[in-house]
């Protein structure tokens, strides 16, 4: 295997803009651009309003997806409780095919029920997440592992900052804001954690909140670098196109 590994590359994921793209979005009450983004609390309010959320002046974290050992769903859990201590809102929109995980979070959102401040929707339908990406102000996403991951490149296109472990196409699509000094701040994108365990979490989930709640004006712009960032399938299409080239060839 070693001596072949040069023949071996990957290609991300790309997002499909003519369905997921807040400008053109039929599924969001408040349509918005990287020029428009003050749009987007619109769409804030109406997910509160859609999910009986407390109305007051907190950010939103979210999380959408699957809910199984891959994706990470013991820091799931931990980041909900995690956002409330730390005076957020949180919106979960996913469902779990493992019973045993199914029943644990069925079990959290009774135990979660009169908290005016979280609210977990245990299924996943499309129309409902566009309003999710749209509303919220961050994104948890703390995979196992993960290839590439789709969560993280269609909230970057909705001007949600992700919050990421640093696994696989998560490390290679978001670009921490505080730790990679290498790269100028029009190319950092929200925040990676290395760990998979509660500190790592908290300390990413931390840095994010602290930015909205201290510097609001520089959490606009890390979500504004996010939605002008292209992840459309003109790059991946390209790559395919160069491999098959590239076979064609030798």
């Amino acid at each position: 295997m070693y001596g072949h590994r040069t023949k071996f590359g990957g290609v991300l994921n790309g997002v499909d803009y003519q369905t997921w793209n807040p400008a053109i979005d039929p599924w969001i009450p408040q349509r918005y651009t990287p020029d428009s983004i003050e749009h987007k609390y619109a769409n804030k309010q109406a997910l509160r309003e859609r999910f009986w959320l407390r109305d007051e002046d907190k950010p939103i974290v979210c999380y959408v997806g699957r809910l199984d050992r891959q994706k990470g769903v013991h820091l799931v859990h931990h980041a909900i409780f995690y956002a409330l201590e730390q005076g957020a809102q949180f919106v979960l929109l996913g469902s779990s095919p493992d019973p045993e995980i199914s029943a644990d979070f069925w079990h959290l959102k009774h135990h979660l029920n009169d908290d005016p401040d979280v609210h977990l929707e245990l299924r996943f339908c499309p129309e409902p997440a566009h309003l999710v990406y749209a509303g919220s102000d961050l994104l948890v996403m703390p995979s196992n592992f993960e290839p590439c991951g789709l969560a993280q490149l269609i909230a970057l296109r909705y001007g949600t900052i992700p919050i990421v472990r640093a696994a696989g196409g998560l490390a290679d699509t978001v670009v921490d804001r505080d730790h990679a000094r290498e790269q100028p701040f029009e190319q950092r994108t929200g925040y990676v954690f290395e760990h998979s365990d509660h500190q790592a979490i908290e300390s990413a989930m931390s840095r994010a909140l602290g930015l909205w709640h201290h510097d609001p004006q520089e959490f606009r712009y890390l979500a504004l670098n996010g939605m002008r960032t292209d992840r459309s399938w003109a790059r991946p299409g390209q790559d395919y196109l160069n491999i098959y080239d590239y076979i064609r060839h030798t």
